[in-house]
């Protein structure tokens, strides 16, 4: 089981948990790209096939740039190093796992539902997910987890 980075600042510890990076969303992006930038060999536009491997990249970083920030009261869902929700984890009311293909800042079809408040919900994918959910249950027992059963 990997787990999450621990990391101090003025704040007090706080534990970093990467997003799984799932093949079956990066994959269909890398051949679609693939495909277009071995096409764009046909052609003398220098400047198409710098856009496509930039774009590339850009989403290649972006997958890489998902993160999950957990201090003593704040859950902090990082996407490309400067997009952060704050969530208060006395607020978490119940984790649930999910595979839902719904946009989220989550890099894998491996994933949690995390519910806070009233109805908002969030869904990501920390690469340690029992290690991720173990933490938050330390910091709030009260929180509800829903797992999927095993075949």
């Amino acid at each position: 089981m990997e787990e999450g980075k621990l990391y101090s600042n003025q704040e007090g510890n706080k534990v970093v948990y990467p997003s799984k990076v799932g093949w079956e969303l990066l994959l269909p992006i890398i051949i679609i790209y693939g495909f277009l930038i071995a096409n764009s060999f046909d052609k003398d536009s220098l400047l198409g096939f710098t856009i496509l491997i930039g774009s590339l990249i850009f989403l290649v970083v972006l997958f890489y740039s998902i993160s999950y920030e957990v201090t003593d009261e704040v859950l902090t869902v990082i996407s490309f190093f400067f997009i952060k929700k704050n969530i208060l984890i006395k607020d978490i009311t119940r984790i649930v796992e999910s595979n839902n293909p719904i946009s989220s800042p989550a890099a894998s079809l491996d994933r949690l539902e995390v519910y806070y408040g009233k109805y908002s919900s969030v869904i990501i994918s920390p690469k340690d997910k029992m290690g991720f959910i173990a933490h938050l249950k330390r910091l709030s027992p009260s929180i509800q987890v829903e797992l999927k059963k095993k075949k």
